[in-house]
């Protein structure tokens, strides 16, 4: 199968914490402009995949996305996506390879995804134990601005309880210009793009982060989340390092529907940019 689509790229900025988002921030780390976030990349590149297989790929799928250069405003992203070459011949869907690119024909961003196995919870469900255990509050205003040493690695945040609302995804749905069915009307899904604008959500919820950016994620989505579902969202910092003078961050995030776990992911930021 081959897959071809192309959106002009729009700052959205539901994610209105982050300054790269603004041109004048960006430009003090050397970009040409703000940035367009991954997460709304991210959106772009499920549009065709959604259209190939329905709302079929928002469940029982394994994803990996790596976001290599940053979308501008008004950028012409195009978006193709092939089977892998060792899937070509077989008969039921497997591992796909998406990218997007600019108007250059640079490239910005690369998706693998897959349809999972049988899912191990033991690590989400560890994690949601240690989370009642530190029975913590959350409270905005205690959050620190992130650096390195506030990091505490393997300590759980406290739960948040989620319950994505119809205007919120509304919102990410009409931001990208999406026109599936399945976002919309009784019974309908969250978008990916606001599923990982969650994912960011919960990295906010830990910390102040004035500048930073998405870099990538790898993650499961075992069951598409309905609009109004009651999620309880948990996550802990699993790994910092530094390279080329950036410094990074990796959240662990489960999500659950009761007791079901329905999303898990591997979430990378750099949150300290290297002066240009």
């Amino acid at each position: 199968m081959a897959t071809d689509f192309t959106i002009t790229a729009l700052n959205d900025a539901t994610d209105s914490e982050n300054r790269m988002h603004s041109d004048e921030v960006a430009a003090r780390y050397g970009f040409a402009g703000a940035l367009v976030s991954g997460v709304n990349v991210f959106g772009y590149m499920t549009q065709p995949l959604v259209a190939e297989f329905g709302a079929e790929w928002l469940s029982n799928t394994g994803f990996d996305v790596r976001f290599l250069l940053p979308a501008y405003e008004q950028d012409a992203v195009s978006v193709t996506s092939t089977k892998a070459e060792e899937s070509m011949q077989a008969n039921s869907r497997h591992r796909i390879d998406t990218c997007a690119s600019n108007q250059h024909d640079i490239i910005l961003a690369r998706l693998a995804s897959w349809p999972l196995g049988s899912i191990d919870s033991s690590r989400s469900q560890a994690m949601r134990v240690q989370a009642k255990q530190e029975a913590a509050i959350y409270e905005e205003a205690a959050r620190p601005e992130l650096s390195w040493d506030v990091i505490h690695l393997e300590r759980a945040a406290p739960t948040w309880h989620w319950t994505p609302s119809k205007e919120d995804n509304d919102r990410h749905v009409e931001a990208q210009r999406d026109p599936a069915a399945c976002y919309r009307g009784a019974g309908a899904l969250i978008h990916p793009y606001f599923l990982l604008d969650t994912c960011n959500r919960a990295l906010m919820r830990l910390y102040v982060l004035p500048a930073w950016i998405h870099v990538g994620t790898v993650g499961s989505m075992i069951r598409a989340i309905k609009v109004g579902e009651a999620i309880t969202v948990d996550c802990r910092p699993i790994e910092r390092w530094e390279r080329k003078g950036h410094q990074f961050i990796r959240l662990y995030i489960a999500m659950f529907s009761q007791d079901d776990l329905v999303f898990e992911a591997e979430h990378t930021a750099i949150f300290s940019i290297a002066a240009k």
